[in-house]
């Protein structure tokens, strides 16, 4: 079978996790290539070879997406934080930088509780969120035979790894994450704020098309008190959708 998936759950990977604030590099969302449908692949290019060629890298990397002005309009962005190895943060601003039209810039520090987990390094390969608490990884990205194996990771400055039993969600409360999108509202969203309340409740506001299932998922959970991992929005086939695709994908499912 070609390109195979691995599939792990959540507590069986080595995430980590900062205390500190963490740089970004951050993209202007409506500025990306017509026809992607979110930025997984751009992603996905940069850091599955990377993960590859070295499989002691270990690197976590956090997703915060919302209003911005930072491009010089008032828009919508994503800002990609890395907990572990800098060479991935470098990879990343290379690939969005390197794509034609895409606004990229390095950019403001978020905190982890900020941002969603989105992608993670380990043991040669690139991780993405599939259902639940389960995460998946192509062996189309394992390293070569021989390469050296990773014996964990150690803590740096800039994260700390986290065992099973430390794995703990303690992310802000999502009542009116960035994903959502104000109707009738005029006035601006704090740029680069962590996720709070704004001027409509987040149950009267819709999706954004180039927000994430996860972020939208993770803020139905919030706002309406049910348990992590227990939303799931699904296409017409009744498959949930993987967490890093985005809203415009489920919507043309559903058309």
């Amino acid at each position: 079978m070609e390109n195979p998936l691995i599939r792990k759950p959540v507590n069986e990977l080595h995430f980590v996790r900062s205390r500190e604030p963490m740089s970004t590099v951050e993209i202007d969302l409506d500025t990306l290539p017509e026809g992607s449908f979110g930025y997984a692949q751009l992603v996905e290019s940069a850091l599955a070879p990377l993960a590859a060629a070295d499989s002691r890298l270990s690197a976590t990397v956090y997703v915060y997406q919302g209003p911005s002005v930072n491009f010089g309009n008032y828009g919508y962005s994503a800002f990609f934080a890395v907990a572990g190895d800098r060479r991935v943060l470098g990879a990343l601003y290379a690939s969005f930088s390197g794509t034609r039209g895409l606004k990229t810039r390095h950019s403001d520090q978020i905190q982890q509780s900020q941002a969603l987990c989105q992608y993670h390094i380990e043991e040669g390969l690139l991780w993405r969120p599939d259902e639940g608490h389960v995460w998946y990884a192509s062996t189309d990205d394992e390293p070569d035979e021989g390469e050296g194996e990773g014996e964990g990771v150690e803590e740096d400055e800039d994260g700390v790894n986290v065992d099973d039993e430390d794995w703990e969600e303690d992310e802000a409360e999502l009542e009116a994450d960035g994903a959502l999108e104000g109707i009738g509202s005029g006035q601006d969203a704090p740029v680069a704020a962590p996720p709070g309340r704004t001027e409509l409740p987040a149950r009267f506001r819709a999706a954004r098309s180039d927000a994430s299932v996860g972020s939208i998922c993770r803020s139905i959970e919030a706002v309406f008190g049910l348990p992590e991992g227990s939303v799931a929005l699904r296409g017409p086939e009744k498959k949930a959708l993987r967490s890093d695709a985005s809203i415009r994908t489920l919507r043309k499912r559903w058309e």
